[in-house]
């Protein structure tokens, strides 16, 4: 006999009674329809899918990132196509794809030869967009309690562009949008882009964009462009809301919280927000957006520095005329004082003339002194000039004597 705890005996022959593979799994099959019975909504995230005219789904269930259930699913083609427009008219375009929560109502199924499966019937979008819901406000909460959430949004909008960092999908429709409206003032070499490739979508969004986002901010700090960046454009094309899902990543949304200057992003969704465009200072519609709003700032700059221009010439005509006006001033206060000073000294030459001419030598008789002449009549100045004897003439202010010297003792110097 066998079984758990009895002995195992040596088989010494064929058994007579058994039953082949296909029965046993018939049974099965059975057990199942019986334990299932009709169709049951069943959550899941798919971790794979393969599209050959039917869809076939890999699903898995995570517990704390570790893999806890897994099995096939189908979708038939007969019901593929109303359940994916279905779909998509919730989601906004997007479709199933790795990576979503999914809600599908399912039948359990076993077959024989290809095993156990989950027939999908139909799908609630709505869970979707309702987990990705659910897990963008997780993440809002934890840069809040971090204290990183706005950061970025408190830098000030930059009011000139001239280097400047671009994060963009490869080859991304976006990316020729943006282009078209900014490669003229890489042409004109008023600003320099530095263009960086990363993944938007996908397990590998995360680690891409991080890594994108990394380079930038090496870019800035190194000023490899010549200087530090003055913005961080993320841009991408248009897509359905559960593709946007992969940018609701806490690292890359931290990492853009975080960045030392402002950043702006371009995804092309008018009515959906990602994480990412709540942690960005400037959020825009679509790379053609942001492509317009660095060419009306830099336009705004140019027009300003011209105004600017206009202004300081403006000033300095005016300083110059300020200027001759002062000097004109001041020459007309130096000719005004050199006149002052001149009819001062012409006074007082006036008064030295003044003076002068009251010395004549009626005057001076007339204040009691005489003039003393010698018998030519010439006048005698010094005792020295006179002999004892001699008859000199005294003219008086009215009138003359004359006087016969009596010695004459000249003092001798």
């Amino acid at each position: 006999m066998t079984g758990r705890g009895r002995k195992r005996t040596e088989v010494t022959r064929t058994p007579e009674h058994f039953l082949d593979l296909a029965d046993v799994l018939v049974y099965v099959g059975q057990v199942i329809a019986r334990g299932v019975p009709g169709a049951v909504w069943v959550r899941a995230e798919v971790a794979s899918l393969t599209d050959r005219r039917h869809l076939y789904l890999d699903l898995v269930q995570l517990e704390d990132g570790v893999e806890v259930a897994k099995c096939r699913a189908t979708l038939w083609a007969r019901e593929r196509f109303a359940l994916e427009s279905k779909f998509r008219r919730a989601t906004g375009g997007g479709s199933l794809t790795a990576g979503l929560k999914v809600l599908l109502f399912c039948t359990a199924e076993f077959h024989p030869q290809y095993g156990f499966s989950l027939n999908v019937l139909d799908v609630a979008p709505e869970f979707t967009l309702g987990d990705a819901a659910l897990k963008l406000d997780a993440l809002r909460e934890t840069l809040t309690r971090e204290g990183v959430y706005g950061l970025n949004r408190t830098l000030p909008a930059p009011n000139d562009f001239v280097r400047v960092a671009v994060i963009s999908p490869a080859e991304a429709a976006g990316l020729g949008d943006f282009r078209r409206e900014t490669d003229a003032l890489e042409a004109a070499g008023i600003v320099r882009f530095l263009y960086l490739e990363a993944t938007f979508q996908g397990r590998e969004a995360s680690a891409s964009l991080s890594g994108a986002v990394a380079a930038a901010r090496a870019a800035h700090e190194a000023e490899t462009l010549g200087g530090p960046l003055d913005a961080l454009v993320v841009i991408r094309g248009g897509g359905a809301v559960t593709d946007l899902a992969w940018l609701n990543d806490l690292a890359v949304a931290r990492a853009l919280a975080t960045f030392p200057v402002p950043v702006i992003t371009g995804l092309g969704h008018a009515r959906d927000d990602t994480l990412l465009d709540e942690v960005a200072c400037i959020r825009t519609d679509t790379p053609s957006k942001a492509a317009s709003l660095i060419v009306r700032t830099v336009m705004a700059a140019a027009a300003q520095a011209q105004e600017d221009i206009r202004t300081i010439r403006a000033h300095a005509r005016d300083a110059l005329v300020n200027a001759e006006a002062g000097a004109r001033w001041l020459l007309d206060r130096l000719l005004a004082h050199a006149r002052r000073q001149t009819d001062a000294a012409q006074a007082q030459t006036d008064a030295l003339m003044r003076q002068a001419l009251g010395l004549t030598p009626e005057r001076t008789l007339a204040r009691g002194y005489v003039l003393v002449r010698d018998a030519q009549g010439q006048p005698v100045t010094r005792a020295a000039q006179v002999d004892a004897g001699q008859i000199l003439t005294l003219e008086f202010a009215d009138g003359q004597a004359e006087v016969r010297a009596a010695r004459t003792d000249p003092q001798r110097v």
